[in-house]
């Protein structure tokens, strides 16, 4: 369950992979993805508040990161010890009075690799009814895909204008070459990630299971793997229900 609406009177929300796009979703920049691993997600919720310096109660991060408080105090430490973020403690007001919360600071470091980044969709954050929440691997794979994926979208939208439904985008990506478009080595996730090669297979695992994409694995004539394919599922979609002021229930659907 997750709080993303005010009003209990809707209809249950259908929401494609491309569509994600267009809605609230978390910048996960590569470089600290791969530094800091899961802080990368509450360096992504900071950002939707600034990219200088605040002095918002930690709770704010949280809510923008969709991660508990006590999760994002200690990513917080390890931003700041990776040179990521600098806590400056409670500065003066202009009255000369402490502030009650610390003032948070990017440095240049953080400016200078904001870019590249991967795209986080805000209900990757939260639990699903039938698989619960996913797993950091789970998140920082499915990031990459759906950075492949606006790209793609940005390329067809340049090309046929803004606009487009999720059909007409994949009926465009598979003009342009379709699964050659989402091949990922595990030596390219590993780069781009951060991650093992035993978390990026159990991520692959996790996603297709939930048929978010379809893993497709190629061999060799000697039976080795070839680069895999995440292809992002079409018919795959986020259902958002009501279910009371403030609360939905999430869950996952397949239209054939």
């Amino acid at each position: 369950m997750d709080s993303t609406t005010d009003a209990d009177d809707r209809q249950p929300e259908y929401i494609s992979l491309v569509d994600s796009l267009t809605r609230e979703w978390i910048k996960l920049p590569l470089a600290v993805m791969q530094d800091c691993g899961p802080a990368a997600q509450t360096l992504g919720g900071l950002l939707k508040v600034t990219d200088k310096e605040t002095f918002i109660e930690t709770a704010t991060i949280a809510d923008r990161a969709r991660l508990p408080v006590a999760t994002v105090r200690k990513h917080l430490v390890t931003l700041d010890a990776r040179g990521w973020i600098h806590n400056r403690g409670r500065q003066e007001t202009r009255r000369g009075r402490l502030r009650r919360t610390a003032t948070i600071a990017l440095t240049a470091k953080a400016r200078d690799n904001l870019k590249p980044y991967a795209p986080l969709p805000w209900w990757a954050c939260c639990s699903i009814k039938g698989y619960g929440k996913l797993s950091w691997a789970a998140k920082a794979v499915l990031s990459v895909v759906m950075g492949r994926l606006m790209s793609l979208k940005g390329a067809v939208e340049q090309q046929d204008g803004h606009g487009c439904d999720s059909e007409d985008v994949f009926g465009s990506i598979a003009n342009m070459g379709e699964e050659d478009r989402f091949r990922f080595s595990l030596d390219y996730l590993e780069k781009q990630t951060g991650l093992g090669r035993t978390a990026i297979v159990d991520a692959k695992c996790k996603l297709a299971r939930m048929q978010i994409v379809a893993w497709r694995r190629y061999c060799d004539d000697n039976g080795g793997d070839l680069t895999n394919v995440l292809y992002p599922n079409e018919a795959f979609y986020v259902v958002e229900t009501p279910a009371g002021p403030g609360r939905v229930y999430l869950h996952f659907e397949v239209q054939e």
